[in-house]
């Protein structure tokens, strides 16, 4: 890895942050990809490098740490998957909200970032990923959006699609999904499958250009290659 990864603590949330080699030096800005509350995997980091000046230009990674996905990444309250599971609390709205008024701030008065929405993304796996959909109908600040293998089965998520319209409807959206995920046992997470494809489509309707929406499925369940998976949500959000 040729860039750095250090941890630091941002109002009292553990964040990890990535920063390219070459930003101790040059003095040039760059976009920053924020990821709700997954780590940031070296391998991950080593195989976007060597993407770098070629597929895309170098950006920050800055992954902020959850201590409850159930109420960080809910968009409301809704009754648990099972019954030794704890219910979902619905506390996204709050999360997002120190997001961009908080954590984006810091990082932007901190840091040589580029600011603006068409450089700034907001990626996350499972309840993570349906947290940053979710952003896309709440907040301007992110334009670019990564919901892989997002819980889009979530009580009343499609509903709610149908039901608002995104922000900013130029940004642009990766989905992702693994064909093995709608088989759970779970009936409501058994959903995720049709309510992707539903998703896709309420959102090719919604945004201004349909090629800044992509589905792509992989293979195997929800926790299979998850670094791959990341790696090719970054690849396109932040493709020049």
């Amino acid at each position: 890895m040729k860039g750095d990864i250090q941890t630091l603590s941002i109002s009292e949330h553990e964040c990890s942050l990535y920063l390219p080699q070459e930003y101790c030096t040059n003095g040039e800005s760059y976009p920053v990809v924020y990821i709700n509350g997954d780590g940031i995997e070296q391998e991950v980091i080593e195989d976007i490098e060597s993407h770098f000046g070629v597929d895309c230009s170098e950006f920050i990674i800055l992954s902020v740490q959850s201590e409850n996905w159930n109420e960080d990444f809910t968009p409301w309250p809704a009754p648990a998957l099972t019954k030794k599971s704890e219910p979902f609390k619905g506390g996204a709205l709050n999360y997002l909200n120190f997001i961009t008024n908080t954590i984006k701030p810091f990082m932007d008065e901190h840091y040589r970032t580029k600011p603006e929405p068409s450089n700034t993304a907001l990626i996350g796996y499972s309840l993570g990923g349906l947290t940053a959909l979710y952003a896309l109908y709440t907040t301007k600040s992110f334009g670019k959006i990564g919901s892989l293998s997002g819980s889009l089965w979530y009580d009343g998520w499609i509903e709610f699609m149908n039901s608002n319209v995104p922000v900013n409807t130029s940004a642009k959206v990766y989905m992702s999904l693994g064909r093995g995920e709608e088989h759970s046992r779970n009936q409501r997470m058994a959903k995720v499958g049709n309510c992707t494809q539903k998703a896709a489509l309420i959102l090719k309707k919604q945004l201004k250009l349909k090629e800044n929406l992509i589905l792509e499925w992989n293979d195997g369940g929800h926790f299979t290659e998850i670094p791959e998976r990341f790696k090719k949500a970054l690849l396109w959000l932040m493709k020049e």
